[in-house]
């Protein structure tokens, strides 16, 4: 099984399962911002590889990136992305900064909020599937890189690559008082972990 063979109700269940993580996400979010968080349903969907980076304006867009890796009875890999603009305001918010307009570069505390934005995130995600399946998952620190939307998706499309040509993404828009904070997850795993996850859930092929 590959994620472009994924049936309807098997892309119900991960949406399912996304909109859950996204519910908890969106509420532990709330607080870190200081402001409401309402959601829209997160829309799943399966990318060619070439098209993921044209979600954040292509591949020369520079986006701010949170990798977690998850390993246990359901192994692979998240990463939360959001364009830099997005990151900014996430960030002004969280330490009340302003960046100037010719602004290009997160010191180590900016890049300490977005990791923990994406820990929160990612962790919720997969506290999802584990609560879901009953499946024993562990998520290890996170990881956070800025720089162009194509070298951060080279390491998830190098694992990709060893079992197919397309990616799972779940499509997540939070909204706060102010503004719309648009952010993608790609989700990484691999046959025998998808195949895990849906026997433990009763849905076949």
């Amino acid at each position: 099984m590959s994620y472009e063979n994924l049936s309807s109700e098997r892309l119900d269940v991960l949406r399912e399962i996304g909109n859950i993580g996204a519910g908890n996400a969106a509420t532990a979010l709330s607080v870190l911002l200081h402001s409401r968080l309402d959601m829209e349903i997160p829309v799943v969907k399966v990318l060619e590889f070439d098209d993921i980076a044209g979600m954040v304006g292509g591949a020369d867009t520079v986006v701010s990136a949170v990798l977690t890796r998850f390993s246990g009875e359901v192994n692979g890999m998240t990463l939360f992305i959001l364009e830099l603009e997005e990151a900014k305001h996430m960030v002004s918010v969280m330490l009340n900064r302003n960046y100037s307009e010719g602004f290009i570069e997160f010191d180590h505390m900016d890049k300490s909020a977005l990791k923990e934005v994406g820990n929160i995130l990612m962790s919720s995600y997969i506290s999802s599937i584990s609560t879901l399946t009953g499946l024993k998952v562990k998520t290890n620190p996170p990881e956070i890189c800025v720089d162009m939307a194509g070298a951060v998706l080279s390491m998830p499309i190098s694992v990709l690559g060893q079992v197919g040509d397309k990616a799972l993404i779940i499509d997540s828009k939070f909204f706060d008082d102010n503004r719309r904070i648009e952010g993608f997850i790609l989700f990484v795993s691999d046959d025998a972990s998808l195949d895990s996850m849906f026997e433990a859930l009763g849905i076949g092929c």
